[in-house]
């Protein structure tokens, strides 16, 4: 077994250990765990709402894009606690099945305003899947297939899956955030919650570019929040990007770093390997000249004394 499979046993074993006296999950748990992400987003939506009909003046923002921020902190609060409440409670597969349910629960609910031709439910939840990415990738990168080691990321062709990941973030805060300010300059209550530098029609295309910008933390100063609610967005959109983009480039720091220690690794391996090589072919040879002598004693020990010739004759020799 070469080390390669001796490593992928390892993990598998590694899996298998933190999974240990975990059952396998069945349709009430999936149910179960998806009341405990639900009920709590319902409750914090009543929350939301309630500051939401008290601060709307505040945030100059009618009571729905009010809700709809605050669901924003909200939904990070409790996806904080539940994901590692459900990866202690269930094995890997249980704990993507939730995801998964989850995921599909959430379009499902808001399915039928979409049949209607109203996204905006479903485009609030692009930003609740985001927020649920970066925290299973924080607290159980597993989930997502990726070791918890980072010095095996690199080693197992994990970049594929880790630039997936960057990806999915990236596009559901785009595309979530940019709804979410496309909500706020639709709300009648302050008309003139951005500044525009150009005279083009705005639009959804607007604030996906804006979402871009502002994802990349570039600025460019054409598009500017002026209300208290397109700010406060504006804000939280620019600290989960810079977590975001911090994070990745951190990984690809550390993965230029480990580059040169991977070669080093390999050619130690190789050398290691050659040397074994070679040991066993010193032995091998070893063994082959021990058989000759054995065989050689073997020769001397049968041979008749003196050649095998009359006694007389040997004599006769002696005296020449």
């Amino acid at each position: 077994m070469d080390f390669k499979k001796r490593l992928q046993r390892v993990l598998s074993l590694s899996v298998m250990k933190n999974d240990k006296g975990k059952t396998d999950i069945s349709l009430l748990k999936l149910v179960n765990y998806n009341l405990l992400f639900f009920i709590p987003i319902l409750l914090s939506l009543l929350l939301a709402l309630w500051i939401g009909k008290a601060y709307h003046a505040y945030f100059e923002a009618s009571v729905a894009v009010t809700v709809r921020i605050l669901m924003i902190y909200f939904t990070i609060i409790i996806f904080f606690f539940i994901v590692p409440f459900i990866r202690e409670r269930e094995k890997l597969a249980g704990v993507r099945y939730s995801i998964l349910a989850f995921f599909l629960v959430g379009v499902g609910v808001t399915l039928p305003s979409m049949l209607k031709g109203d996204f905006s439910l479903f485009s609030n939840l692009l930003i609740y899947f985001g927020s649920y990415t970066i925290i299973t990738f924080f607290m159980s990168p597993d989930v997502l297939g990726i070791e918890k080691n980072i010095k095996q990321w690199f080693k197992h062709h994990k970049q594929l899956n880790i630039v997936a990941v960057f990806l999915t973030i990236t596009l559901l805060y785009i595309f979530g955030f940019a709804a979410t300010y496309y909500a706020i300059y639709q709300d009648q209550t302050n008309p003139k919650a951005f500044n525009f530098g150009f005279e083009k029609e705005v639009g959804y295309g607007t604030f996906v570019y804006y979402s871009v910008v502002t994802f990349a933390t570039v600025g460019y100063g054409d598009i500017t929040p002026l209300s208290t609610a397109a700010r406060v967005v504006a804000g939280t959109h620019i600290i989960l990007s810079t977590v975001v983009n911090v994070l990745f480039i951190a990984i690809i720091l550390v993965f230029v770093s480990s580059a040169q220690v991977m070669s080093e690794e390999t050619t130690k391996e190789a050398i290691e390997k050659v040397e074994e090589e070679e040991k066993r072919g010193f032995k091998k040879e070893e063994k082959e000249i021990l058989n000759v002598e054995r065989e050689v004693e073997k020769v001397d020990r049968n041979r008749p004394p003196n050649n095998g010739w009359r006694p007389e004759v040997v004599e006769e020799l002696r005296k020449l």
